[in-house]
Parts: C-alpha cells; sequence; structure tokens
C-alpha cells in the first residue's frame, strides 16, 4: 500500500507533467505568430492567454500540494528534496508562462519592413529556438532524471547570454537616418524581445539545476562557470 506522502508525490508529478506541456505549447505558439497572418495570429494569442490562466492555477495547485504534504506528513530528506524541487518547478515554469506572454505582444506588435530590422527579427527567431531547446532538454531531465542532459542545458546558458547581448548591441548600431516611428517602436521591442528571450532561457538554466539538486542533492545555482 502507498503511503499518503507517495501519492502526494505522484499527484506533484502528473501535475508537473501537464504544466511543463502546456510551457511548451506556448513556444509552439509563438512560433505561429512569427509565421501567420494577422487573423490568425489574434486567435493564437487568445489560446495562449487561456493557456496563460491555466499556468497560474497549475502553479498554485502545486505550491498548495508541497504546503499540505510537509505539515501533514512530515517527509524524510530524500523526500523532502523532491517536494522542493517541485516547488521550485512550479515557480520557474509560470515565470517562463510570463515571459513568454510579453515575447508574444511584441511579436505582434513588429511592423516594420526595413532590411536592418528584419535582419533583426531573424535572429531573434533563432535566439528564440535556442531558448525553446534549452526549455525542452531541462524539462526532459528533469522527467527522466537525465543529469548528463541537465549539465548541457546549464552549459548553454552563456552562450544564450552572448547572442543576446550581441542583438542588443546591433540595434543600438543601427543607423537612425531615414527610420520612421514605426521603425524605433520595432527596435524598442526587439530589445525587450531579447532580454525576455534571455530570461526564459535563464528559467530552463534553472530547472536544469533544480534538477541535479534532486539527482545529487548538490546545490548549482550562483557556481561560477568552471564549476558549473
Amino acid at each position: 500500500m502507498r503511503s499518503k506522502i507517495e501519492e502526494s508525490l505522484d499527484l506533484m508529478n502528473d501535475d508537473f507533467k501537464v504544466f511543463s506541456t502546456l510551457v511548451l505549447k506556448q513556444f509552439s505558439a509563438i512560433k505561429k505568430l512569427y509565421s501567420s497572418d494577422p487573423e490568425i495570429c489574434r486567435e493564437v494569442y487568445r489560446e495562449m492567454e487561456m493557456t496563460e490562466s491555466a499556468l497560474d492555477g497549475f502553479e498554485v495547485k502545486m505550491r498548495e500540494e508541497v504546503v499540505r504534504s510537509i505539515v501533514l506528513f512530515g517527509p524524510r530528506a530524500s523526500d523532502l528534496r523532491k517536494i522542493l524541487a517541485y516547488l521550485d518547478m512550479s515557480s520557474f515554469l509560470e515565470r517562463m508562462g510570463d515571459l513568454m506572454m510579453n515575447v508574444a505582444e511584441y511579436t505582434l506588435q513588429l511592423r516594420s519592413e526595413a532590411p536592418a530590422l528584419k535582419s533583426i527579427r531573424e535572429r531573434l527567431f533563432n535566439l528564440f529556438c535556442q531558448a525553446e531547446k534549452m526549455a525542452q532538454n531541462a524539462i526532459f531531465s528533469f522527467s527522466c532524471e537525465d543529469s548528463i542532459l541537465a549539465k548541457n542545458v546549464i552549459a548553454k546558458d552563456n552562450a544564450i547570454d552572448e547572442l543576446q547581448a550581441e542583438i542588443t548591441q546591433s540595434i543600438v548600431e543601427i543607423p537612425l537616418s531615414g527610420l520612421v516611428q514605426e521603425d524605433l517602436r520595432d527596435m524598442v521591442g526587439m530589445g525587450s524581445m531579447a532580454y525576455n528571450i534571455e530570461r526564459i532561457a535563464d528559467h530552463a538554466t534553472n530547472i536544469a539545476e533544480s534538477a541535479l539538486f534532486l539527482m545529487e542533492g548538490k546545490e548549482w545555482r550562483h557556481k561560477g562557470t568552471e564549476e558549473r
């Protein structure tokens, strides 16, 4: 017969699976925003808003289950580590969802046809795809307790930071002569997109670090590059 704490952990795991699936669904939706006509984009964005509400609900549900399991069942050290990992997961996934809504809003506002800005837009899409891959691998590393995959995700964090910095610098260096107000607005939006995508990758790294904490019992956050 399964213990109460085992049943509680099963509930958290089931919620995590649905939670993470919904987050990955948001990545696919943003890709549609990049390549669809305006009418389809509006429908995709409405679906994203509904998914975002579901993500908020899952975070609350998982936090309540964490508190209930600790207060009522007095988990032992190994179970407590897993419970704390799920608590971290709920926070990272919810924040990732918020950031993707920001990216979606900026994507919908992009209108400029200036060649320099179209090039930046393509680089942003590449940055987003890399952040998506990090998120997929981080979630998989947690679900399957794959330490090698988790460490690979962490290793890619600095590369994402560098790409984001390069894109931001490229935006700053675009000559303003000949640009109209719509172009300037898109420049600001693209800078914000780059920042939000980089933060998404940061949370993917956080998930990978929590996966390693679960598997190894070691804290990976705030370590230097060589240690990581």
